[in-house]
């Protein structure tokens, strides 16, 4: 054999000696590794804006984020926080921009305290038993003002709204109260507040609203003595007063005094 057959044998089985190694160099040496899960991902949700306590707090005062569970088990989030956002939802505290928010910031109707955020510093809510014979139906709304309006007789209880007058004597209409903040109007309300006892009928109906403490006195006198009825505040033209005379021409009523007792009243339609 010719030593140029032996050099070429020789360099094909090198070739293939290398090409060899190569491809076991190559091949997978280790098992395949288990492939890992996904990491599980927990949803937060995070204020877009100032809230002040007190105030009403819903999804455009909130953004919704994403975060991985251990990234969220860091701010104390173990699973999907879920604030139970209702429309009488109201923040428990200030809650600042940007802040991570959860349930226990926020106050929910018949939770303790919910009121008390609810309410006016200073003010307190009182129900009201009202004349509705005049109420426009979603006319008057939580939130709204009003002003009070009494019918009184000092010979007739005008609260029952069943009363009717005996005589004409001393009728008047006035108001009690101006621009009184609406909490409810006759248990349908959203926001959180409802009477305990309400009287809902064709005649009456029951609004709470927020009042001073000094005019509790005055308010629950009025609706054991007179018809009161409600109407949206108007400052630039408020309500006035009226009696019978002004609206029947010909009314008069006379008393006569003797010393300073009345003895006796007498009404003339003339």
């Amino acid at each position: 054999m010719s030593s140029k057959v032996t050099y070429l044998i020789a360099f094909l089985a090198v070739i293939f000696g290398l090409y060899g190694i190569l491809d076991l160099a190559s091949g997978d040496t280790q098992p395949a590794a288990t492939a890992t899960p996904d990491a599980k991902l927990v949803t937060l949700w995070q204020a877009t804006e100032s809230v002040t306590m007190g105030d009403k707090l819903n999804a455009s005062h909130l953004k919704r984020v994403t975060l991985p569970q251990a990234e969220a088990a860091q701010l104390g989030a173990g699973d999907n926080v879920d604030l139970g956002l209702v429309p009488a939802t109201l923040a428990a505290r200030d809650i600042a921009a940007g802040e991570w928010v959860f349930p226990e910031q926020l106050s929910q109707p018949g939770q303790p305290g919910y009121l008390d955020l609810l309410t006016s510093e200073g003010m307190v809510l009182y129900p009201l038993t009202i004349s509705a014979t005049n109420l426009v139906d979603n006319y008057i709304h939580p939130g709204d003002y009003i002003d009070l309006l009494t019918v009184s007789s000092p010979d007739t209880n005008l609260s029952d709204a069943h009363a009717r007058l005996a005589s004409f004597g001393g009728v008047r209409a006035g108001l009690l109260m101006q621009n009184v903040r609406v909490m409810s109007l006759d248990n349908q309300s959203d926001n959180g507040v409802k009477a305990k006892v309400g009287v809902n009928g064709e005649t009456q109906t029951t609004v709470v609203i927020e009042v001073l403490p000094q005019t509790v006195s005055r308010l629950s006198l009025a609706q054991r003595t007179m018809s009161i009825e409600i109407y949206r505040s108007q400052r630039q033209h408020p309500i006035p007063d009226a009696e019978v005379s002004d609206v029947i021409a010909n009314y008069t009523g006379i008393k006569e005094l003797r010393g300073n007792t009345a003895i006796q009243r007498q009404e003339a339609l003339r």
